[in-house]
């Protein structure tokens, strides 16, 4: 609802309407209010580093890097526009429910009229703080902040927003610009922002090779958990068996737990079999059936025989489906429609009914699985890391059917299949196949084949690394890619070259160490 308002001039009269944000508010703190206590549990205090694209060699960087904690540092570089990078599960998306719930909290306080002038006085100006998720882009910017504001409880038209923005009264957190669904809805955005420079705006991507970064100046990037950070959660989440998993883990910890998601599954996996995967795609195989096995306890009417066994294939042709939205795109978020279509293709010749089955399977899924209802009756996972999980394992199935050339045109040659095909790899389990990959990878991107052969199953780690230390490239070019494939066996060729009478070698060297 909006406040009328009437302004009298000489011959006419005006109307205005002044949106009234209580119920808004309100609304925001009840959606999250289950989430903030989630968080406490996730709250390791992460930091952030400003970040530059790598300079031409002999031009100095424009600035020194600078660490803050997450929150201080969006809010200081909020006004000119900010991106924050991370990796998948790093708190990009925590971080912005997190700076969310406090300006919630602050805009509140600064409308509540039982405090005394002299209270408001003291509040630091408020904007009123708008999430939007670009993921359900459909039409436009405009219309996706407006079904915002429906969601929570208040009605404002185009107009209206439009002049929120331009008078600067919004702070607008746009999360996962890598998931925006076409390159018609990247080119809006960057249309947006130029429109409304003056709003505050705060964006959350992937690594920015991964698509666009609209031309925002500043970027921030999410930093790794230190171990202190690591071991702490671990001994608090597993008061009982922590220090066994630390121990199973040793040197392994930092390549399995940097990011607060990765840490939290590899903790409930632990917990589950007491076991420590060798690779990640070996972590999420482990995690994901082991929620599917206490899912059968817990929910005993989902265990029709003729259901149980689609479960996992149902998901991977779905995640499979989303990420072939295009050739160049994915889709983090589809229709129901569309999903039910995919799973009665998938049930063809499976079942007596499959499109009747399709509607009560995914229903199922959703209320109970690692799929989740979404916005506008779309569906989407839970996390995009279980997407790429389920669609990498379906690839993996795929791969006999696959030329080389076939790997290459069609997944190889497109970034969006990054994560996949590292996921993917990590569950190789023949030496020769996987060496290959790496091959038809190194053939198609440098940097695509150093990050697989980093991927591979650690037995094959050291032939893969082989491939990249007998290129034929400049010296500074091999030891960055050996760094890129971040594996133990690149160690050796890297103290070599801190041995090297060239200055630059040597920093690059021990950049990559």
């Amino acid at each position: 609802m909006a406040k009328m308002e009437t302004h009298s001039g000489s011959n006419h009269s005006r109307m205005t309407l002044t949106p009234d944000f209580k119920n808004y508010l309100r609304s925001l703190s009840s959606t999250y209010e289950d989430w903030w206590n989630l968080y406490t549990l996730f709250d390791f205090g992460l930091t952030v580093q400003t970040w530059q694209p790598k300079q031409t060699k002999g031009v100095p960087s424009p600035e020194k890097h600078e660490r803050l904690p997450v929150l201080e540092g969006i809010r200081r570089y909020a006004a000119n526009h900010v991106l924050l990078m991370g990796r998948p599960g790093s708190g990009k998306s925590t971080a912005l429910v997190r700076l969310l719930l406090e300006e919630v909290k602050q805009a509140s306080e600064s409308g509540n009229p039982n405090l005394s002038a002299s209270q408001k006085a003291r509040l630091t100006p408020s904007r009123i703080p708008v999430l939007v998720e670009l993921k359900y882009y459909q039409t436009s910017i405009l219309d996706l902040i407006q079904e915002v504001f429906k969601r929570h409880d208040l009605l404002l038209s185009v107009e209206q927003i439009a002049k929120l923005l331009r008078d600067r009264h919004l702070l607008l957190m746009l999360d996962a610009l890598n998931e925006l669904p076409s390159e018609s809805s990247n080119s809006d955005l960057a249309t947006f922002r130029k429109v409304y420079a003056g709003t505050p705006m705060i964006f959350t991507t992937r690594d920015t090779s991964l698509g666009s970064n609209l031309g925002i100046e500043k970027c921030l990037e999410m930093q790794p958990l230190t171990e202190a950070q690591m071991r702490d959660f671990v001994q608090a989440y597993l008061p009982n068996c922590g220090e066994q998993l630390l121990q199973r883990l040793k040197n392994r910890l930092r390549e399995f737990a940097q990011t607060p998601l990765l840490l939290w599954i590899l903790c409930s996996l632990f917990q589950q079999a007491g076991e420590v995967p060798p690779r990640l795609g070996w972590v999420l195989r482990q995690f994901t059936q082991g929620y599917e096995r206490n899912l059968a306890v817990k929910n005993l009417d989902l265990n029709a025989p003729e259901v149980r066994p689609w479960w996992t294939p149902m998901l991977q042709h779905l995640a499979f489906a989303m990420m072939q939205a295009s050739q160049t795109e994915f889709r983090a978020a589809i229709s129901q429609h569309e999903g039910e279509t995919i799973l009665t293709k998938f049930l063809q010749g499976r079942c007596y009914s499959p499109p009747e089955t399709a509607h009560r399977c995914l229903k199922d899924l959703l209320a109970h699985h690692l799929i989740q209802a979404g916005r506008g009756n779309q569906i989407e996972f839970r996390h995009q890391l279980l997407q790429e999980y389920y669609a990498a394992e379906l690839l993996l199935a795929q791969l006999p059917n696959l030329s080389p050339k076939q790997l290459q045109t069609q997944y190889l040659n497109y970034l969006k299949w990054t994560e996949p095909l590292s996921l993917m790899l990590s569950l190789v389990d023949k030496e020769t196949i996987a060496l290959e990959i790496v091959q038809s990878a190194l053939q198609v991107d440098l940097k695509l084949g150093a990050k697989l052969a980093g991927e591979v199953h650690p037995s094959f780690q050291q032939q893969g690394v082989q491939q990249i230390v007998q290129l034929d490239l400049p010296q500074l070019l091999k030891i960055e890619l050996l760094g890129s494939t971040r594996s133990e066996y690149v160690v050796p060729e890297l103290l070599k070259a801190l041995e090297t009478m060239d200055a630059g070698v040597r920093r690059c060297a021990a950049s990559a160490l």
